[in-house]
């Protein structure tokens, strides 16, 4: 697969009514153009200027419903980092300009989340001296209209806090992780208003996103379907399949299906597909690609990635290397790993499995830690839930460290990969690692993954143990770290 790749039209589409169609965002071009230039120093690009008018198409003149929308859901799936938040953005301020009195509803499975459209368009419309006239922002009310009671306000993602509201547009962010609930409460607060709008904005899911499988499910019927009619939108930009090529040129083409802004060539296509490659397969098909994951569990790294950072044959932990070291165990209490991470001065994490053990006890772990003390060690590491008794026991010592939490475990599963995959990582070949690694799987959990305590086929402790000494090895020295 080779060749350039347009960054419009999407992969997968709603056809428009006509090849000439009439649409509302026409009215509001040039100011979004001369608004965004204003507040931000740069103009929509084009393909979000196609999308834009596509999902906000009209009915043509003699149409029965001439002038108004022709959409009232739309869905938009994308790769991520491609300005999906612009485009939001620009809607609502649409949104709040088409009426005095018009209602937008921002939601995403976080406050935070939303926030992230929210804010994007109250900059626009403060940074631009004729909207701010026409606007107020109004503490936790959101952005309220000064000459009617039109208002931009957020909302959870929880169907309660959406019952009764009657809405003109509701702005979602991240369809993946939103109940299925909450997007029917807002389809059904758009009521009988004939302009009113629903929108969606994600990235592919995986095999518990059952409320953007639904959403996928209608759009493919509605792509299918005679354009006539249809009141369903759907825009998709997706790789063409999930097998992610080996070759740059290939890789290049195959990210642009799923990343307009890529296509387009606003992204460094080189800096693209460096970052790509230092991620997880799963997350480059998911984030990347934007396509679904599948229920199968997938392994946390390759076997064979893993054996290519193995420490060269004679060659010994590295000299002037303070050492973390980090306490494992396999939760039935059964097996006990204790690893050695070290950050040497040129940035590599080195690692290496200082011993095993067979039926440890909270004392066995003590005594270790005693004997390791005399290397003076950076930190002693653990995970609370695993092992926090023994934390207690060291800090009591007066010995350093660092607890593991459960953001802790997603950190340090993601920052093992990437330093294997950028070569900064490297291993004493130790066979116990070697046995466990094949049996160790990622767990998804929301858009992010760890690497499975309980789910995998085998222990895993010495894993578990390489991956958070990886992550306090290379953070220890950050001024926001807290060693205790």
């Amino acid at each position: 697969m080779t060749g350039p790749v347009a960054a419009w039209p999407p992969s997968r589409f709603t056809r428009s009514l006509a090849a000439s169609f009439p649409s509302l965002y026409d009215r509001y071009a040039r100011v979004v153009a001369v608004v965004w230039r204003v507040a931000f120093g740069y103009e929509p690009e084009g393909w979000q200027t196609a999308l834009l008018r596509a999902l906000l198409e009209q009915f043509p003149a003699g149409h029965p419903r001439a002038g108004q929308l022709r959409y009232r859901q739309v869905l938009v799936s994308l790769g991520r980092q491609n300005g999906k938040t612009e485009v939001a953005a620009i809607l609502g301020l649409i949104g709040l300009l088409r009426s005095v009195d018009a209602v937008v509803v921002g939601i995403a499975s976080t406050v935070e989340q939303a926030n992230l459209i929210y804010k994007r368009t109250l900059e626009a419309i403060t940074r631009n001296g004729s909207l701010a006239t026409r606007f107020r922002v109004s503490g936790t009310r959101g952005i309220r209209s000064n000459a009617g009671s039109g208002e931009y306000r957020l909302k959870p993602s929880k169907s309660a806090a959406l019952q009764g509201i009657p809405l003109d547009l509701g702005l979602v962010d991240e369809l993946h992780l939103l109940r299925a609930e909450v997007w029917a409460d807002l389809v059904n607060g758009t009521g009988a208003r004939p302009n009113a709008l629903v929108v969606g904005v994600t990235t592919a899911g995986d095999a518990s996103s059952t409320m953007l499988l639904r959403l996928y499910k209608l759009a493919a019927e509605a792509i299918a379907a005679d354009p006539n009619g249809n009141r369903f939108g759907a825009f998709v930009w997706e790789a063409p399949n999930d097998a992610i090529p080996e070759g740059d040129a290939e890789f290049l083409t195959w990210l642009k299906h799923a990343n307009p802004s890529l296509a387009s060539g606003r992204r460094d296509a080189e800096v693209a597909i460096a970052d790509a490659r230092s991620l997880p397969p799963a997350d480059v098909l998911r984030y990347l690609g934007n396509r679904f994951l599948s229920g199968v569990a997938s392994p946390f790294i390759e076997p064979t990635k893993w054996a290519a950072q193995t420490r060269p044959a004679g060659a010994d932990w590295p000299q002037g290397v303070r050492p973390v070291f980090t306490f494992e165990r396999t939760p039935d209490w059964a097996f006990g790993s204790i690893v050695a991470t070290g950050k040497d001065d040129a940035g590599r994490i080195h690692s290496e499995l200082v011993a095993s053990l067979v039926a440890p006890t909270l004392e066995r772990f003590v005594a270790a830690a005693v004997a390791l003390n005399r290397h003076t060690p950076q930190a002693f590491a653990m995970d609370r839930y695993a092992l926090g008794d023994l934390a207690t026991e060291l800090k009591r010592r007066g010995m350093p460290v660092r607890i593991g939490t459960h953001a802790d475990a997603i950190n340090a599963a993601s920052m093992l990969y990437a330093k294997i995959a950028r070569r900064e990582f490297e291993h004493a070949g130790d066979a116990l690692l070697t046995q466990q690694i094949p049996h160790a799987i990622r767990k998804n959990i929301g858009d992010s993954y760890r690497i499975a305590r309980a789910g995998s086929a085998v222990a895993i402790d010495a894993v578990l143990a390489t991956a958070l000494g990886v992550l306090v090895a290379e953070t220890t020295a950050d001024a926001g770290l807290q060693v205790f």
